[in-house]
């Protein structure tokens, strides 16, 4: 692994999955070997803006709620939530799984995609409202959102690997492009070692808060692996976008409510 390719890596990860602008001369020959490993490091940086954002917005908790909430759709542009929409049309179709895969590269969305993004951001934003509110508990505030903070990595690290190890429901398209130029090994390996700092972090600040977002993150795995997976066969872009963005959801909610908990301690 030479500088030049990490370079590359990390140029493609930030040029494929966020509005970053990166020079495209950086990684224009071909998807380079370690961009899922360095995918991670977009979450990194949607963290760190969003404990900065928590810390010295000058706004109420529903408006700073409310900036936090858009602010991975600025950093991302939408990706994640946009395969989040089509798996929501693809699943409530109720057809066999070539309908399912055949709305899955519909560019139009339906209305099931959008009641289920509705449901997604109110249950999101009421999340980041609990943990913005100055309810005179600052430190414990800060480590509940510091461990959600690192939750945009957690999410990511745990999406490439499911990318990797898990088979691909179409020949065709954005996952399966990504596992045939990527050395499984190496890109596992980095993106396990990401995953267990980032949880190590959150134990160490806050050992039940941080428990109670990966045992959520844990349990949209299983809910992905045996109710969409299962059904398509195998993983595409798409399924990632719905996985990420109902995982990073469901830890926020987790964590917003053993932060009640602990606050009545």
């Amino acid at each position: 692994m030479g500088s030049r390719s990490i370079l590359k890596s990390i140029g493609s990860a930030f040029g494929m999955y966020s509005r970053i602008p990166v020079p495209r001369a950086v990684w224009k020959d071909g998807t380079p070997a370690y961009t899922i490993g360095f995918f991670p490091w977009v979450g990194l940086i949607i963290g760190a803006l969003h404990y900065a954002g928590f810390l010295f917005l000058p706004v109420p908790a529903p408006a700073k709620a409310l900036i936090l909430a858009v602010l991975p759709l600025i950093v991302t542009g939408g990706i994640h939530v946009d395969g989040f929409m089509d798996t929501a049309d693809a699943f409530h179709s109720y057809g066999d799984r070539e309908k399912k895969l055949e709305i899955l590269s519909d560019p139009h969305i339906g209305a099931f995609s959008v009641i289920r993004l509705l449901i997604l951001a109110g249950l999101y934003l009421a999340g980041l409202t609990v943990l913005m509110w100055d309810s005179g508990w600052e430190e414990l505030q800060k480590e509940a959102v510091l461990c959600f903070s690192g939750g945009f990595i957690l999410s990511r690290c745990a999406s490439g690997i499911l990318l990797i190890i898990l088979p691909s429901a179409k020949k065709e398209g954005m996952a399966s492009e990504m596992k045939q130029h990527s050395p499984s090994r190496v890109n596992l390996i980095l993106l396990g070692i990401q995953a267990a700092a980032v949880i190590a972090a959150g134990v160490i600040i806050s050992p039940l808060i941080m428990t109670m977002g990966v045992l959520a993150a844990m349990l949209v795995t299983v809910i992905f692996l045996f109710g969409k997976v299962r059904v398509l066969g195998g993983i595409t872009g798409d399924l990632c976008g719905w996985y990420l963005s109902v995982t990073e959801c469901c830890m926020l909610c987790a964590m917003a409510v053993i932060y009640i908990v602990l606050k009545g301690f």
